[in-house]
């Protein structure tokens, strides 16, 4: 029976081991509703924003020479990701129609 049990113990040990070596998917809601995107000022604050949002998915609470090489190349595939989104939002805007927010994600 105690066998059994620590074949059972290693066995959920193998299983779950590969789960926590997988990265984790975050993401965060931008808001653009109170932007007019058809304005310059206004496309500079939404790239702050997406900027700022970036920074936050990428965060890990962690330091050091290595998290900061990796959390810089995080976020700029979370705003590569986003770029396209936002690109829409201004032809959007250009064409009269507000959008709510975007969406900027990362695996961390």
């Amino acid at each position: 029976m105690m066998t059994r049990t620590l074949i059972l113990a290693l066995s959920l040990t193998a299983v779950a081991m590969p789960a926590a070596a997988h990265a984790e998917d975050k993401s965060a809601a931008v808001r653009i509703d109170d932007l007019d995107l058809s304005r310059a000022t206004d496309r500079d604050q939404l790239s702050a924003r997406l900027k700022s949002a970036a920074r936050g998915v990428c965060q890990t609470g962690l330091r050091g020479t290595a998290e900061a090489s990796r959390r810089a190349v995080c976020v700029a595939a979370a705003l590569a990701q986003a770029e396209p989104q936002a690109k829409h939002a201004v032809a959007q805007a250009q064409g009269g129609t507000q959008l709510a927010l975007l969406m900027i994600s990362a695996t961390r």
